[in-house]
C-alpha cells in the first residue's frame, strides 16, 4: 500500500486480464491506473474517472498517456480522488452484496438456469 500511495500512477498494460486486483489495489490507495482497454481492466478502471484506458499497445500511445498524466496536475488529483472513489465498488462487503443477489435472482428462476445449463 505504502508504494501505491508514493507513486504518481500504476500502469498495467497486460494483453488480457480476468479482474485487474493491481489496478484495483492502487486505486484504493488513491492512485490513478494507466491500463490496457482489455478484459477485467474495462471494468476495473473507469477511464478519465479513476484511470486511463488505453487501446492497443503502442508505446508512442502509452507514453501519450504517461505524459498527460504526470505533466497535467489537475487531472492527476481528479483521477486521485477518482480512483478510491471507484475502488469502493469492489469492496468485499459489495462484493458479496452483488454476489447474493445474483444468487437470489438465479433461485427465483430455476428453470432458466436449467436451461442455460443445459446450453452449456
Amino acid at each position: 500500500a505504502e508504494i501505491f500511495k508514493a507513486s504518481t500512477f500504476v500502469a498495467v498494460p497486460s494483453y488480457s486480464e480476468s479482474f485487474g486486483l493491481v489496478a484495483a489495489e492502487a486505486q484504493a490507495c488513491g492512485t490513478p491506473v494507466i491500463a490496457a482497454n482489455v478484459g477485467g481492466l474495462k471494468t476495473v478502471v473507469k477511464d478519465q474517472f479513476s484511470g486511463i484506458l488505453v487501446n492497443g499497445h503502442d508505446s508512442r500511445t502509452w507514453a501519450q498517456s504517461i505524459a498527460q498524466l504526470v505533466t497535467d496536475d489537475k487531472l492527476q488529483k481528479k483521477l486521485s480522488q477518482g480512483a478510491i472513489a471507484h475502488a469502493q465498488q469492489f469492496s468485499w462487503e459489495t462484493t458479496v452484496d452483488g454476489l447474493v443477489t445474483v444468487y437470489k435472482k438465479a433461485l427465483d428462476k430455476p428453470n432458466l438456469v436449467k436451461s442455460k445449463l443445459r446450453a452449456v
